[in-house]
């Protein structure tokens, strides 16, 4: 099983296990994601360069060939509201320390003036950020034993607040540590600058017509110990509450997507803890659990697997047919086991 990877001597589990993911776009953060009337048709039907994150065609001031660019998020109630994140192609919420989750914002074809607050890197996005094949990875602060594994296996270019500080800035409106930002394109250039042969990321979904064994499904809700998140179907696009808000950007915006992919993870010990003495998880995402899909107000229900940190991930459906999303921007939710969704 693949749990073993993660079970050896924490020494050894660091040298083994970090990643990261990144990209850019030209819209305001305001804007809701493009695609979100669930359009079916394939990448095949679209002319010109398609963004290898979203599956729609590259658009105004976009640029799909570009590198990868992914931004660790804030996700606790004093960083509130959160700015950049709707511009982002595909967001990732995973458990950190305390019950408590942290978003991972990876920009490709589109990009944003303000992200943040940035907070530090974890051991958890390593594996994730394998599936970048190269990006650049914008952070503030870590574990020093968080980094060696990142470097050895994310691809990543690693891009701190400590070793790059012209590349951020601080809101002094807002409470630190919960006050570090940078624009995608400082953070892009900074990395572009230490590793030039930096290029754009594979796609991490397949996108196509929805299967007809879809059922509907308009809201759906899910739990970490410390934190919760719900989205809702309305006007052609998913909506956020967390904690039971509504989320909204700094603009006043509601966080929004297209597709939302709610994997099922083991969760596994990294043999570190934080500055509270709380254990820091590490969100296994190489092995094969359950998956549930949402796009255009319907669920499919099926499966992921992915068998190595070199594999992409696989979303199959119950009868093992592959699961398209619809093009546009995605979450994907990592809900530790056993904890599943609520659909209604």
């Amino acid at each position: 099983m693949q749990l073993t990877r993660y079970r050896i001597p924490a020494v050894a589990l660091i040298a083994a296990a970090t990643l990261t993911l990144a990209g850019c776009h030209s819209s305001s953060p305001s804007a809701g994601p493009k695609g979100g009337s669930d359009p079916s048709a394939s990448n095949a039907a679209n002319v010109g360069p398609v963004c290898p994150l979203t599956g729609l065609p590259q658009g105004k001031g976009e640029h799909a060939g570009r590198p990868a660019l992914a931004v660790k998020i804030d996700n606790i109630a004093p960083a509130l509201p959160q700015a950049g994140i709707n511009n982002a192609d595909v967001v990732l919420e995973e458990l950190v320390e305390g019950g408590l989750t942290r978003l991972m914002a990876i920009f490709q074809c589109q990009s944003a003036g303000s992200v943040g607050p940035i907070r530090s890197a974890r051991i958890s996005d390593a594996d994730i950020l394998a599936l970048l094949h190269g990006s650049v990875l914008g952070f503030s602060g870590a574990n020093p034993k968080d980094l060696p594994p990142i470097r050895a296996n994310s691809g990543a270019v690693l891009i701190s607040q400590a070793t790059y500080p012209g590349t951020y800035h601080r809101d002094y409106s807002r409470p630190a540590p919960h006050n570090v930002f940078a624009s995608t394109t400082a953070m892009l250039r900074t990395g572009v600058a230490q590793r030039h042969s930096l290029t754009a990321p594979r796609p991490l979904f397949h996108y196509g017509a929805i299967d007809p064994s879809a059922r509907p499904a308009h809201r759906v809700s899910m739990s970490w110990p410390a934190a919760s998140a719900g989205w809702a179907w309305a006007n052609n696009r998913w909506l956020r509450t967390q904690d039971g808000s509504p989320d909204r950007v700094s603009d006043g915006a509601r966080v929004s997507a297209t597709n939302l992919v709610i994997m099922s993870v083991d969760i596994a010990s990294t043999g570190l803890r934080d500055v509270l003495g709380n254990p820091s998880p590490l969100d296994v995402t190489v092995g094969s659990n359950p998956v549930w899909v949402l796009r255009g107000g319907k669920l499919i229900a099926g499966t992921w697997n992915r068998p190595r940190i070199s594999s992409p991930i696989q979303l199959r459906d119950r009868r093992g047919h592959q699961i398209n999303l619809a093009p546009g921007r995605t979450w994907i939710e990592l809900l530790p086991k056993p904890r599943t969704p609520s659909f209604r």
